[in-house]
């Protein structure tokens, strides 16, 4: 017991540092917040009536508050870039098992949380030479699997149509079976995403995703060393999805 009350008193203030250094999605969090404010407020000052559009947004979409929505995305980063972190010339792999719940539905947008299973994360890397406080560090080439999961999500909607684009984030973590990015960093990792893309109603209860996200991995300085690494992951996926009671 004191194993595991240690493991999360750890990842809980792992988390919150990543919150306080994670500017990006915070100003994500804040204007999600804000928007679904907005929205929540209109919708109480103006109930749907039977015929109103707001009744058009879940028949269009099949979204209503409270779906529950269950899908499968795959991704790929071609190349890492410099932005919060340093390593180049990586290019990553993502499958996603993902869980949605809508929270709300009005006219302008749907917010829906989101959390998502990482059984598979694949890290390609080229063999190269560093100098670390004056001594050589060979990182040698390779594919290094890894798995984790992104528990803390959102994704904004725009519009009731059958296709909808989107702006998303998420707060997650990877743990790989050898250090990443780089020799004498760490094997667990956290992540950062912020991402856009659409979301396309095909059939009820049926949708098709296609999307690009940036994916920010670090191990917060827990390793002797943190470069960190940036990848912009091009992806797509499909999901399923009932109203709660039906």
């Amino acid at each position: 017991m004191p194993v595991v009350y240690r493991v999360t008193k750890n990842v809980f203030m792992a988390f919150c540092a990543v919150l306080r250094r994670g500017g990006m999605f915070s100003l994500f969090l804040l204007v999600v917040l804000r928007l679904s404010e907005a929205g929540w407020s209109q919708t109480k000052d103006d109930p749907p009536s039977k015929h109103s559009p707001a009744t058009e947004v879940t028949y269009e979409s099949g979204l209503r508050r409270a779906t529950n929505e269950f899908g499968i995305w795959t991704g790929y980063s071609p190349f890492s870039f410099v932005l919060k972190g340093t390593s180049k010339d990586r290019q990553l792999f993502l499958l996603n098992f993902q869980y949605a719940r809508t929270l709300v539905v009005t006219r302008p947008l749907t917010l829906k949380y989101t959390a998502e299973a990482v059984p598979i994360a694949l890290e390609f890397q080229p063999a190269q030479r560093y100098l670390v406080a004056g001594k050589p560090l060979n990182n040698p080439a390779g594919t290094i699997y890894g798995a984790g999961s992104s528990p803390i999500g959102l994704q904004v909607n725009f519009g009731p149509k059958r296709i909808q684009p989107f702006v998303n984030g998420s707060l997650g973590f990877l743990y790989f079976d050898r250090q990443v990015p780089i020799l004498e960093s760490s094997q667990f990792n956290y992540t950062i995403t912020i991402g856009f893309g659409t979301q396309i109603f095909w059939r009820p209860g049926r949708s098709f995703t296609v999307g690009w996200k940036y994916h920010h991995l670090s191990n917060n300085y827990q390793g002797h060393l943190n470069p960190g690494m940036d990848s912009g992951v091009f992806y797509f996926g499909i999901s399923g999805f009932r109203v709660k009671g039906k």
